[in-house]
């Protein structure tokens, strides 16, 4: 089978996808698929994919134009069978905010939170702001934590919604959920166990994510069987609701009390050395190669 990893990308994660690419190339060479590594920093990804004759496409994009629903589009109009989400399942988990309504519709329980459009003076916003502090602040469509922010006061809000502005027109601010963060990866439909994430810096940044050392990974999270499999069946309910296929990496905060809160979906989980996704099959026994192929063998066309 011949195979092209679309990975490297515009996005602000375009590091992170370089090393996402180059661990599932060699994964799936080592597999014995002929592989081709098409780096979409440009349109010329289009006429290269057309020339490899490629058999399916593999996604190791993060971020805009990698899980928003733009490079699904041109694979389905290509007429290439690509791993993960279709078009309007990646553009709706994508947008953080239009997530979290589908979601409150299925009683999935998420911190309280609202949103600051760039169109609104800052000043003004922060004068008018009704929720208790402390508040996270993040881009609304960007991922591995880029633009994230903590604010305890209003002068840190205004500062963290600048620095998001950065990233984004629309910001969400959230409640702080003060607990133990865990994650929960749904392949092809099955949940695998949980991993609680514990950054040393108590803030699960995008340095404490890609820096090795910087966060402890616990796997299988050191939970009561109970929570553990209502958080699967949880994030398996999520995916269905929401339309994903492929590998899904679901994130929440439990609270002091163990109660779990939605945080957001990832239609392309990380696949570097440090990626939760491969922590998660690890522990059912499947090595990076299976996983890699496992998700390679679930690409279709959705449309």
């Amino acid at each position: 089978m011949k195979v092209a990893v679309l990975y490297g990308g515009l996005s602000k994660e375009r590091e992170v996808s370089l090393r996402s690419g180059a661990a599932v190339i060699n994964a799936l060479q080592n597999k014995g698929y002929a592989v081709t590594g098409i780096d979409c920093a440009d349109k010329t990804w289009i006429k290269t994919i057309e020339e490899a004759k490629v058999d399916r496409a593999f996604l190791a994009l993060h971020g805009k134009f990698g899980e928003d629903g733009a490079i699904q589009g041109a694979l389905e109009w290509l007429k290439i069978p690509y791993t993960g989400c279709g078009v309007f399942s990646s553009a709706l988990c994508f947008n953080k905010q239009a997530t979290k309504s589908v979601l409150q519709n299925i009683g999935i329980t998420m911190p309280q939170g609202t949103v600051y459009s760039t169109a609104q003076a800052v000043d003004d916003f922060v004068a008018a702001f009704k929720m208790n502090y402390p508040v996270i602040v993040k881009p609304n469509t960007e991922g591995s934590s880029i633009g994230l922010g903590r604010a305890a006061n209003a002068q840190e809000l205004t500062e963290a919604l600048k620095k998001a502005s950065a990233f984004d027109h629309d910001i969400l601010i959230e409640e702080l959920i003060e607990g133990r963060e865990v994650t929960s990866s749904v392949l092809n439909g099955k949940a695998l166990p949980l991993i609680e994430v514990r950054p040393k810096s108590g803030v699960y940044d995008y340095l404490s994510k890609y820096t090795k050392g910087m966060t402890d990974y616990l796997a299988p999270a050191p939970l009561d069987e109970a929570i553990s499999r209502q958080i699967g069946f949880e994030s398996e309910k999520i995916v269905r609701e929401l339309g994903c296929e492929g590998a899904v990496r679901i994130d929440y905060m439990l609270n002091r009390h163990l109660k779990p809160y939605f945080l957001e979906v990832n239609t392309i989980p990380g696949m570097t050395e440090t990626s939760l996704l491969p922590k998660a099959a690890g522990c059912v026994g499947l090595s990076f190669e299976e996983l890699c192929e496992q998700i390679l063998q679930a690409a279709r066309l959705k449309i």
